[in-house]
């Protein structure tokens, strides 16, 4: 716009000088046009400044939110309108983009003409740390023809575009225990979904097409006059509970998120179920079962949802299952309380603690082992190290 403004200043000097110089009506009717110019400019980009429609959404099945891994990209789509058939004038767009996990924000600018037809134009968006990602237009102004003038556009009040950025999952060589149980408590069976163990039945549908005929409970379809088919237990193993007193900067959060879906992604693998206790959104102690890849996602969104650090609700004892053989603690620097309260609770458990306090500082007592959590450092930490 500088630029501009300066071209029209020197085609005003000259005008100015060839109507000082110049004894004629050419060079008053010059001199006239050069100083209507700009309002003519902004008399015909007036209807197209404000008639620009604006709408910002992501790509994939759903426009408003999306979900990616920490390090990949999601994109980014604004369509911008103009009906006025004069559409040559340029549209500057600020965007902002908050991560609600570690705080940070940053603004970009997009720059660009409008045209008659629908214009797209797609944007990466990408984080370094996984969150809540929340990206919104929250400014804009439009220009004449000539570049001379600028208006501020007006944004619908459209909610944010959000995308999840959840934690990195690392492959270390890591191994699976087979200690026993303390108690002497065997393996329990999900209430919730469907397994394959044949000595316990979860419970009865309707026959779908590719079911096997072995699994036809044949009495009841009898009676009810309608294919049944018995679905079977999906034994649960509690032996592995990970309690997220997630602490701390943004950063470490974003690491100690990395370290659990490391560690669940592993179990989870290996067709080990396992539990997972943390800040639910109602603010109070929640316990998650975990059998499958999909159970760690609304485990994760609730997490990342919560807008910054989410410490464990202090648990009361029975809201911990029982049958732990081991307890994996993550957190910036746990409570003296909480530590007590585990180790009461399991005390011939095996308890570690995954924690990112700062060098130097020691961790606290009743921990069977504490490892202390650094960025790039996962995959190292975890090699030849058994759950």
């Amino acid at each position: 716009m500088l630029r501009n403004r300066l071209c029209y200043g020197l085609v005003l000097l000259g005008t100015s000088l060839f109507f000082l110089c110049y004894d004629g009506y050419l060079s008053y009717y010059v001199f006239f046009l050069s100083l209507l110019l700009p309002l003519f400019s902004l008399v015909l980009s007036l209807p197209g400044m404000l008639l620009l429609r604006l709408e910002l959404s992501l790509s994939g099945p759903d426009p408003a939110l999306g979900r990616c891994r920490k390090g990949e990209a999601a994109t980014l789509r604004l369509t911008a309108r103009c009906p006025w058939f004069l559409t040559g004038s340029r549209v500057k767009l600020r965007l902002t983009v908050k991560n609600t996990l570690t705080g940070e924000r940053r603004r970009e600018w997009l720059v660009f003409s409008p045209s008659r037809e629908p214009l797209t134009i797609e944007h990466q968006v990408a984080s370094p740390h996984c969150g809540l990602v929340e990206c919104s237009l929250s400014r804009g102004k439009c220009c004449d023809l000539l570049g001379l003038f600028t208006l501020p556009l007006r944004l619908k009040k459209a909610p944010p575009c959000r995308v999840y950025f959840f934690p990195a999952v690392y492959r270390p060589a890591l191994a699976l225990g087979e200690q026993p149980l303390p108690g002497g408590e065997g393996d329990k069976y999900s209430p919730h979904k469907p397994g394959d163990d044949p000595t316990e039945l979860f419970g009865l549908r309707p026959y779908r097409e590719g079911d096997r005929l072995s699994r036809i409970h044949w009495k009841l379809s009898q009676k009810t006059g309608q294919t049944l088919v018995k679905e079977l237990g999906l034994p649960v193993s509690e032996r592995v509970l990970f309690l997220l007193d997630l602490t701390g900067p943004g950063e470490e959060i974003s690491l100690q998120l990395d370290a659990f879906a490391t560690l669940s992604g592993f179990l989870t693998d290996q067709g080990a179920a396992h539990r997972v206790g943390c800040r639910g959104k109602n603010g109070a102690f929640a316990l998650y079962e975990i059998a499958g890849p999909e159970d760690a996602l609304p485990v994760l969104e609730t997490l990342l949802s919560l807008g910054g650090a989410a410490p464990l609700p202090p648990p009361a004892p029975e809201d911990l299952p029982d049958g732990v053989a081991h307890l994996l603690l993550l957190s910036g620097h746990p409570e003296e309380s909480l530590c007590a309260l585990l180790q009461d609770r399991y005390p011939s458990a095996r308890r570690t603690l995954l924690w990112t306090g700062p060098e130097g500082a020691s961790p606290p007592a009743g921990f069977s082992q504490a490892l202390r959590l650094r960025p790039g450092q996962l995959t190292q930490l975890f090699n030849g190290w058994t759950l």
